[in-house]
């Protein structure tokens, strides 16, 4: 056994159990879960919207000067 093989089942145990963790609080919190998702989704696409405004202005520009 090498330290690499050590290293390696020491991140897959962590990503396994981060895993587990997470399907578990889906499943136990999952009302709480859909009441936040559905009541922020307005904010989280206003929030994001600006973002994706100025990205595609910026793309658009760079096109622009490099024709």
């Amino acid at each position: 056994m090498t330290v690499w093989t050590v290293i390696k089942r020491f991140l897959f145990g962590w990503i396994a159990a981060g895993g587990l963790l997470v399907i578990v609080s889906c499943v136990k919190y999952r009302e709480f879960i859909i009441t936040a998702f559905l009541n922020n989704t307005w904010a989280w696409i206003n929030a994001l919207m600006p973002v994706v405004i100025i990205l595609v202005g910026i793309r658009y520009m760079i096109r622009a000067v490099l024709k």
